[in-house]
């Protein structure tokens, strides 16, 4: 009922969650979260323990269809509007110890490739083969879909829910471009209003993480819709976009996540695959993301705004190693402000956009490329603040307005329209500047940039000389840009507050000349380290602790070994210890990741000082021993075998 909180205790639970009701206002919202400190994970996914070993790495399930109920994911195709390539594949998925396979259109190709999979339906049957090679997927953990979505409520318009602290998994939801219902994600609202999705984490949904957009229709009320928040989430592996939304998505904020690695396996993909991929977006801020590794062949971005949007902001995030161009603006009217953003690699794109603030970035090796589309599209424009019409006319790029940033090794191609100004830019280490630039300051110093992207976050170090003071850099706001013509709009909050830019990429405040670039602490003349993005709830690995007592060396000692297996012996510390051995890799232990789906099944619950162990040939050949204390926790690892 509305201003419950549904607390979850530590498990995984394999449904999909379908909210009855919603909450009635942000003081009687209803909450579902994780209890403090557990793991609750929920999945699409079930577990198959009824392998048929068909010889040469190959195993094989037969299940009823009726073991789908009314969902079979393996008699489903990707499928949909702007899919360009891979529409053979299923929404099913093969899963051993959360890694998936590979889809594959014949048992041949599965007979002679590991880590892959094939199916075939009958009207009674399903069919999946799959090639685990030396590992044997009944006393493994071997999953496959049966659920389209893993939190989604049945009926629409479900408001003031709040998700908090899940790990939502294995998804089996299709392609969704904007123009056909529904648009499902592994989590989603089902359209409604204000619900916050955040310290969740999304792996591996087929096509779609986090949908905040259309399923059932279309709403011309702008505050009747959207006003959703998602923050402080990762989502890595969708096989389409991290977060999608079409008209539902207004007036909503998208702050501090991770979405990493979106069609990681580039099986399937068109013009809809994006980190973020939002149409008709109203008011909405994007602020404060890391976006990383987007693959595909033709659309790979990292944000992607297309088609009518209006009153947008794009404000310190971060972007890196896509495919195609980092930010894509696409047949939108404006006005739209990108602000503080740091990207390496992949240009920010306007595409038939107009009215667009361009300010205090950081582009490294980024092109902003200006590009009309033959003004045949025609994208409609809105009284701001709404989703009222006010009419539909072709876009010309023009009234771009790109003043106090940083290009490194390129800059800006061509110009832009009418009413475009290009001013106080720093253009370093070969960057270009445009024809427009009457301010601007080029140098052909080299800033020696570099960067680390790892599982613990983002940081960025590069050198600086005295060029930016050079600059008398305006501060950016409202008043200062004016109104744009055709949307009669300036760049306002959803409320219609005049939008400033005085605060830089860590808050710190902007004074009325401000520095070029998103940091205002630049240190000229030397070396600059920023500490761009933290993985939510990240926490720096504690190194293992030793089983064994100090001082009595390496806790496993082969005392005997053969041409299969290895016999190890070592200290037990309490005569009521037990032990468990771990398989896999130094740095999933050192991450802390491990957990006892990883654990070789036939090595638990050891109550000596000494096992034998034969080797699986599955290309795993590091053991780590493992306390397994009361209740089942896992105690602390020992070091690496050897």
């Amino acid at each position: 009922q509305p201003g419950d909180v549904v607390v979850v205790a530590e498990g995984t639970y394999r449904e999909q969650v379908q909210p009855a009701r919603g909450g009635t206002s942000e003081s009687q919202r209803i909450v579902y979260r994780a209890a403090d400190g557990d793991e609750v994970t929920i999945k699409g996914s079930g577990q198959i323990t009824s392998w048929v070993d068909q010889g040469g790495g190959v195993w094989m399930v037969e299940l009823s269809n009726d073991f789908f109920g009314s969902f079979n994911p393996y008699a489903r195709n990707v499928s949909g509007g702007w899919l360009n390539y891979g529409g053979w594949h299923h929404l099913g998925d093969v899963y051993l110890d959360h890694e998936a396979f590979r889809e594959q259109q014949s048992l041949s190709a599965v007979q002679t490739t590991g880590q892959t999979w094939y199916s075939e339906v009958t009207s009674g049957t399903t069919k999946i083969w799959a090639n685990f090679g030396g590992a044997d997927p009944n006393t493994r953990l071997a999953e496959i879909n049966v659920r389209e979505a893993v939190f989604y409520p049945a009926v629409a318009g479900l408001g003031y829910i709040t998700v908090d602290g899940f790990t939502i998994m294995h998804a089996a939801n299709n392609w969704a471009p904007p123009t056909e219902t529904p648009q499902v994600g592994a989590i989603g609202p089902r359209e409604g209003r204000s619900w916050i999705i955040e310290n969740c984490t999304i792996v591996n949904a087929r096509s779609v993480g986090i949908s905040i957009g259309r399923h059932d229709g279309w709403s011309g009320n702008i505050e009747a819709v959207g006003h959703h928040i998602i923050r402080n989430n990762i989502i890595r592996r969708s096989g389409q976009a991290g977060i999608v939304g079409h008209t539902w998505n207004n007036a909503s904020l998208i702050e501090g996540n991770l979405i990493e690695d979106t069609n990681y396996r580039n099986e399937f993909g068109g013009w809809e695959t994006a980190g973020i991929k939002f149409h008709s977006s109203v008011d909405t801020v994007i602020r404060n993301n890391l976006i990383r590794r987007v693959s595909g062949t033709d659309a790979a971005y990292g944000i992607w705004m297309d088609y009518g949007c209006q009153g947008t902001r794009i404000t310190g995030n971060v972007v890196l190693e896509t495919a195609k161009d980092a930010i894509r603006l696409e047949a939108s009217h404006g006005a739209i402000v990108l602000d503080n953003n740091v990207v390496i690699g992949g240009a920010v794109m306007w595409r038939a956009t107009d009215a667009t603030v361009l300010a205090h970035n950081f582009l490294f090796d980024s092109q902003a490329i200006l590009v009309t589309d033959g003004g045949e599209r025609g994208p409609p424009r809105y009284v701001p603040h709404t989703r009222q019409n006010a009419g539909n006319e072709n876009t010309t790029v023009s009234w771009q307005k790109i003043y106090n940033n940083m290009f490194v090794k390129r800059g800006i191609s061509p110009p832009g329209g009418a009413g475009t100004v290009v001013d106080n830019n720093l253009y370093l280490e070969g960057a270009t500047g445009s024809a427009a630039d009457s301010n601007s300051v080029v140098d052909a110093f080299a800033i020696n940039f570099s960067y680390v992207s790892d599982e613990s976050g983002v940081s960025i170090t590069f050198d600086m000389n005295d060029s930016p003071a050079l600059l008398s850099c305006p501060l950016i706001s409202k008043e200062f840009i004016g109104v744009f013509p055709v949307v009669n709009q300036g760049i306002e909050e959803h409320d219609g507050t005049g939008v400033r830019v005085d605060g830089d990429y860590f808050d710190n405040p902007r004074g009325s000349s401000p520095r070029v670039g998103p940091f205002e602490d630049l240190k000229l003349s030397g070396v600059n380290t920023y500490r761009l993005f933290d993985t939510p709830g990240y926490e720096t690995p504690v190194a293992p602790a030793e089983v064994s007592a100090p001082g009595s060396g390496v806790p496993l000692v082969v005392t005997a070994s053969d041409a299969t297996g290895v016999t190890w012996s070592w200290e037990n510390l309490e005569d009521t210890s037990t032990y468990q051995l771990y398989r896999g890799t130094i740095a999933s232990v050192r991450s802390c990741t491990y957990d006892h789906g990883m654990i070789d099944g036939s090595q638990c619950g050891l109550g000596g000082a000494t096992t034998t162990v034969y080797d699986k040939n599955d290309g795993i050949d590091a053991y780590y021993l493992v306390s397994a204390h009361k209740n089942g926790i896992d105690g602390p690892l020992g070091e690496e075998s050897s």
